[in-house]
């Protein structure tokens, strides 16, 4: 399918922006590009009904290649013109000595007045090129102004809230299989089907079926959580690896990246996990038909405790028979029947919120039975079908889905004619979005953030006069996920929203812009002029710089395997039209100076690669809007002519370890809206007030080195009240100061207050006595609170106020006790290495999980926490018996504690009763404590390292 609508809106965009007017001062350049208009105007007229009948009309596609093409070459001339001009207000503002504006002018590259005359000729060809398609447009006959039926942000058909979504459907007609797998995998008899090999249970099915869904009720049972003492979830897909899915079964348990590389010790690592345990494995979306990949893989899966588990969702019976073996460990899953369809269907079209005329529901209803016969059972489509007619308004609109062309197409490539159906009334800069999406990987989790960074890059946010486009971005996300383009919403570690895509969705994506997109598995060669966006995943297949050269119009480069020529990336610059370069899990160690000629560039991702500092050439990158250098534990230094990258919107340093100080001029930054470190300096220009005035600053903020702030002035300097949108903060001291300084602290903190939205504070080596800042009850809408290595620290603010406080973690602090208070909403609390704590609140009734590393004064436990489900206990010798009532309580480990360890012995215990119900107990036995704290603590952190 050719997509032509949006090329043409972003080309009538750039003939009308601000950037390109001086340039119409050339009297033959200003006729030919009102002639431009003029036919761009006319063509948009007729673009609606010419992209319909493209897929029943080869001449009609042929005609829309040919204007694409036509566009694209337009586009370039003006994204020139504009990255130019922008280039050279950098090249006034740095003011330049005469020798240097001399040279530039003598020279037919740079000398503006060649270069606008070069620019010229090439309009007027391809003027003349655009009208003689605009002129073949005739024979056609195509419809003007045809309204499109697309919904979505931009259009008039909704008016989606930006704040929340349509509410999660419940799970339709899957309960008895629920019943059947969870009673066969947790039955004892299964041992009698035990032997040398792992044991496979296979859920098999066509996409769409909803194999997953199920296999995640299962996984979460709560008789499956109580049965198995491990559980690890891996996705798979066509991409199977066997050193990747071991170690993604050893994060999984871990919860924690996994270092190693080398698979034997991956297998070892493994197989020490899972001896002795009964372990539930969900290797989730298989497609592996090699015997020998599946006999690799399960080396180390065969010695957990019996009746071990690996169950696995595929598309194919022929993988199923390979993995179970057994038939009765073989279940096709079937279709859902037409009144659980209907169910579905129903809930989600006639949610709240939604557009159906009230007065006309009876109506609506018998057609909405009617487009759900045609979804013939599959969950997926019924899903998607749903969310679309959630936002159709009239019982017309919903004839003409029921009626809709697309429903007599044949299926091609395994695409649904509903999901077909939902794209196409998706409207134009929608698509554009979601078929973006799909440049990252099957089962790849995508941020939020990340995904509108790159919508905005390419230009696909159409703006809305007097609204931010991050906003529409947000509702385009919101309205893409409520149609089940993405799903599985999930918060990350940073706080922002990660999504998936759906195989069949991303099926979708590829099959209908295959002419803009590359991916490397395709094992095709791309076409020079056709490709927009290159993306490669596939790890057996290399590409090399000649590939990307012959790509002249290429917009967007993704790597995410170490698979390339070693001169690739300083190569990068002959792709001249570049937008978006994301490059991941490629140690890159040196970026050349030739990446300035990427005037175009918008969004540059070079996490976690070993780079040691940017060249300065990066500020002619003035189009730079996202600047990815997460996790670049190398990186010394940031370019020191930052502070001219006026565009720069997100600057991405977290986790860069090394870096110590920031460039002059932050806040000249004024676009910028996330800044994931902040290095606070003592020289004019690095010191904190260069964030006072950068109140659009959002997400998560690092504040490092805060001993170099003087007062309690110079830390209100930062204005952090002002920045509404941030809601992650992060307060550093430096560990290796001089004592002169340590009074301050206090001061500091107090002088650092963020404003009352803020979700998430970490305060780390503050070396003060008190951490008492009189904002701190203002925050009503924080949720965890941390303390770490606040090793002075011997008070702390009654926490328990905090109204939406979930988390609390406590980290070598000299605090004596937390303040009995009700903590009407928490459900975590973290303690260690706290020598002097002897007692923590009483009654915590909404608490889950209850870790306590080496308290050694601590003498007993809360009494009541009836949520309570796990409690992790290590080196607290003092502690004489469990709290009654642990009746939720699911995972017990104690480690260290020769009182409790003597009360929980098995069978004889005193406070055995207490939990002779836990699923998931370890009582490990360590004698012979020392009495003093310091060989207490010394010990402990020894056994720990070992443990």
């Amino acid at each position: 399918m050719v997509d032509v609508s949006g090329l043409v809106s972003d080309v009538l965009k750039s003939l009308a922006s601000t950037a390109f007017q001086e340039f119409r001062r050339l009297r033959s350049l200003k006729d030919d590009v009102s002639a431009l208009k003029d036919t761009y105007t006319q063509i948009q007229a007729v673009l609606s009904d010419a992209e319909v009948r493209q897929s029943t009309e080869k001449s009609v596609e042929t005609w829309l290649k040919r204007l694409r093409f036509a566009s694209l070459e337009v586009e370039n001339i003006l994204d020139d013109i504009i990255a130019d001009a922008m280039v050279q207000r950098l090249h006034n503002e740095l003011e330049r000595g005469i020798k240097y504006k001399v040279r530039t002018f003598f020279s037919s590259k740079h000398n503006p007045l060649i270069v606008r005359v070069r620019v010229a000729n090439k309009v007027k060809t391809i003027r003349i090129k655009l009208d003689k398609i605009a002129v073949d447009r005739s024979q056609f006959n195509f419809s003007s102004n045809t309204i499109s039926v697309g919904v979505g942000v931009g259009g008039e058909t909704t008016n989606m809230e930006t704040s929340s979504l349509m509410p999660i459907s419940t799970i339709y007609g899957r309960d008895e299989e629920v019943k059947m797998v969870v009673e066969k995998i947790c039955s004892e008899n299964i041992i009698m089907h035990d032997t040398k090999e792992v044991r496979v249970y296979a859920i098999w099915g066509m996409g769409g079926l909803g194999k997953t869904t199920l296999a995640q009720l299962v996984y979460n049972h709560d008789r499956v959580k109580t049965h198995f003492e491990l559980q690890s979830w891996v996705y798979v897909s066509n991409d199977f690896q066997v050193n990747k899915i071991t170690k993604g079964i050893i994060e999984s348990i871990n919860g924690s990246e996994c270092k190693l590389s080398r698979l034997d010790a991956m297998q070892l690592e493994l197989r020490n996990k899972l001896k002795g345990k009964r372990f539930l494995i969900v290797l989730d979306d298989v497609w592996i038909e090699e015997k020998t990949k599946w006999e690799e893989l399960s080396k180390a899966l065969s010695n957990g405790a019996k009746g071990s588990i690996v169950m696995v969702t595929t598309r194919y019976e022929t993988t199923s028979r390979m993995m179970a073996k057994v038939p009765e460990f073989q279940r096709p899953l079937g279709y859902l029947s037409e009144e659980e369809s209907w169910s579905l269907f129903k809930n989600l079209a006639f949610a709240p919120g939604s557009k159906g005329e009230r007065e006309n529901i009876s109506e609506l209803e018998s057609i909405g039975k009617e487009i759900v016969k045609k979804c013939e059972g599959l969950p997926l489509a019924v899903k998607t079908l749903g969310g679309l007619m959630w936002s159709k308004s009239s019982v017309s609109a919903w004839q003409s889905v029921k009626d809709n062309d697309v429903w007599k197409e044949v299926q091609v490539n395994g695409i649904l004619p509903a999901l077909k159906l939902s794209y196409d009334n998706l409207l134009p800069h929608m698509k554009r979005c979601f078929a973006y999406s799909c440049l990252f990987p099957k089962g790849y989790r995508m941020r939020k953030n990340l995904l509108i960074d790159l919508w905005m890059a390419n230009g696909f946010i159409p703006p809305r006069e007097h609204t931010d486009l991050y906003v529409i971005g947000d509702e385009i996300f919101y309205c893409l996920v409520s149609r089940s383009f993405l799903q599985d919403l999930k918060e990350d570690l940073y706080n922002d929203l990660v999504c998936k895509m759906h195989d069949l969705m991303h099926d979708l994506g590829r099959h209908l812009m295959r002419f803009d997109y590359f991916f490397t598995d395709d094992l095709i060669t791309p076409n020079d002029f056709e490709v927009l966006h290159f993306s490669s995943s596939c790890p057996g297949i290399a590409f090399s710089v000649q590939d990307l050269k012959r790509l002249r119009s290429l917009r967007s480069l993704f790597i995410f395997v170490d698979k390339y020529e070693g001169n690739m990336i300083s190569q990068l610059s002959k792709l001249v039209y570049l937008r978006a370069l994301h490059l991941e899990e490629i140690q890159v160690s040196i970026l050349p100076e030739s990446i300035c000629k990427l005037k175009h560039l918008r969004y540059l991702s070079i996490c976690d690669s070993k780079i040691e500092s940017l060249p300065e050439s990066i500020i002619y990158l003035q189009n730079l809007h996202v600047l990815l250098l997460r996790g670049c534990c190398k990186l010394r230094k940031l370019p020191e002519g930052m502070r001219y990258m006026k565009n720069l919107r997100c600057l991405d340093n977290e986790e860069c370890d090394r870096l110590d100080c920031m460039p002059v001029g932050i806040k000249d930054l004024g676009c910028l809206r996330r800044l994931g470190l902040f290095v606070v300096g003592e020289k004019k220009g690095s010191q904190i007030t260069e964030l006072g005035d950068l109140n659009l600053l959002g997400g998560r903020l690092e504040l490092r080195r805060l001993e170099n702030l003087g007062d309690l002035e110079e830390a209100k300097s930062a204005n952090l009240k002002n920045k509404t949108n941030l809601m992650s903060l992060v307060l550093l001291w430096g560990r290796d100061r001089g004592s002169e300084k340590e009074i301050d602290d206090e001061e500091v903190v107090e002088g650092l207050e963020p404003n009352s939205s803020l979700k998430e504070l970490l305060i780390k080596d503050f070396m003060g006595k008190m951490i008492c800042p009189s904002w701190m009850m203002k925050l009503r809408n924080l949720v965890k609170i941390e303390f770490e290595f606040c090793e002075r620290c011997e008070s702390i603010p009654p926490l328990g106020k905090l109204p939406s406080l979930k988390v609390i973690v406590i980290k070598s602090m000299a605090i004596r006790c937390l303040d009995d208070d009700e903590f009407p909403c928490l459900q975590e609390l973290s303690i260690s290495f706290c020598e002097q704590l002897v007692s923590l609140p009483n009654n915590l009734p909404t608490l889950k999980q209850l870790t306590l590393v080496a308290v050694p004064s601590l003498v007993s436990l809360p009494n009541n926490l009836p949520k309570l489900t796990r409690l992790h206990i290590v080196g607290c010798p003092k502690l004489h018996c469990l709290p009654n009532e642990l009746k939720e309580l699911t995972s017990l480990e104690i480690y260290g504690c020769q009182i409790l360890q003597r009360r929980c012995e098995k069978e004889k215990g005193e406070d055995w009763p207490k939990i002779s119900h836990v699923p998931n107990l370890s009582i490990r036995y360590y004698y012979g404590w020392p009495t003093a704290s310091d060989e207490f603590l010394r010990v402990l952190r020894g056994l720990l390292l070992r443990t």
